[in-house]
């Protein structure tokens, strides 16, 4: 028997299997790919939250060190830090991941980004609320309590 000759019910697989195949591998891939970029967001924005919640401890201690009030805003990845009356600002750059951000608080709202302020025989915020930081899918919040100031970070709902 010929070694190139085909035997009965060996013919190969058609076209149609092979595209159904590839189809269901692109299916997978696309689902695949959906699911790391939902995870890569929710890092980003835990990232942002974070480092958020970080320069807001930063500041409460630096209060109460040394008297006076300190600004914490967040401008889509940057971070600044602005001692009352403009002495001794610290912009610490793209400190932080880049997302979206918003408030429930209107006095808290800074053109694009948030800002909260520490000051006070406490270094209490200027009120309570929270923030929120989305990127795709993805939100995390972080609570300020309105007389301690301290944080508390959680994912959260996403907005339809």
């Amino acid at each position: 028997m010929d070694r190139h000759q085909h035997t009965f019910g060996s013919r190969g697989h058609t076209l149609i299997e092979l595209v159904v195949v590839l189809a269901l591998v692109g299916i997978c891939l696309a689902l695949g790919l959906v699911s790391f970029s939902t995870g890569v967001g929710a890092q980003q924005a835990r990232g942002a939250a974070q480092s958020v919640q970080v320069a807001a401890a930063w500041a409460q201690t630096d209060v109460l060190w040394r008297a006076g009030a300190l600004r914490v805003a967040y401008d889509g990845g940057d971070i600044a830090l602005t001692r009352d009356l403009g002495l001794g600002e610290a912009a610490l750059g793209c400190a932080a991941p880049v997302a979206d951000v918003s408030t429930n608080v209107a006095r808290w709202r800074d053109g694009e980004g948030v800002g909260v302020t520490f000051g006070g025989a406490l270094a209490s915020p200027d009120g309570g609320g929270s923030l929120y930081f989305d990127v795709l899918q993805a939100r995390y919040r972080v609570v300020v309590r309105p007389e301690s100031g301290l944080t508390a970070r959680s994912p959260s709902v996403v907005r339809p």
